[in-house]
């Protein structure tokens, strides 16, 4: 099982993050024709937690079993807002929706899940954690530079949702790009 573990962030927001990647589709067409981008599904879209890789069914009920448990972070408020790429120079390989209010939520619940998962004996991320919105992968960035992409975007404001609890995904790669099930969803506590 390939699993992963993220902040969903509804439909009403996916709409709204629908419509910025329509509007970088434009700008992608227009300033860079020949660039390959893979765009994320509205109903796809999530903030990640922690990846988690290839696990076994033995260690795929053991990270269940440790992911029950309410967190011990407060539900807060997310706001999306701005655009950007990773990395930050040179050829775009990600691009992303900004979080402008709820990061410290989510890097403590990225601490949290990370304590459980070492408990477990699952290794660390080697990077550090930097909470945004997927919103596309670069394929071939032939011709694709970030500032012009990104104009005017640095202070538009997505939209908002309430975090008050996390999920368990198993990933599926198909043709079709990747199916995501829940397979469990934590509450923060207080909820």
């Amino acid at each position: 099982m390939r699993l992963f573990v993220a902040a969903e962030i509804g439909d009403t927001l996916a709409a709204r993050a629908a419509d910025l990647i329509s509007d970088l589709q434009q700008r992608v067409s227009a300033s860079a024709p020949r660039a390959r981008l893979t765009w994320a599904a509205s109903d796809r879209l999530h903030i990640t937690i922690r990846f988690i890789g290839e696990v076994d069914e033995g260690r795929a009920a053991a990270i269940r079993t440790a992911l029950e448990p309410r967190l011990d972070v407060e539900p807060f408020e997310l706001v999306l807002a701005g655009a950007g790429a990773f990395p930050g120079s040179g050829p775009p390989r990600v691009v992303w929706a900004g979080i402008e209010k709820g990061r410290d939520g989510l890097i403590a619940v990225e601490r949290e899940i990370g304590a459980r998962l070492a408990a477990l004996g699952l290794p660390a991320d080697t990077r550090p954690y930097s909470p945004h919105l997927t919103l596309a992968r670069v394929k071939k960035a032939e011709g694709l530079r970030s500032a012009r992409l990104f104009e005017g975007l640095a202070d538009r404001q997505t939209g908002t949702t309430r975090i008050d609890a996390i999920t368990l995904f198993q990933s599926r790669l198909s043709p079709k790009g990747s199916q995501y099930a829940a397979l469990l969803r934590t509450l923060l506590k207080g909820r």
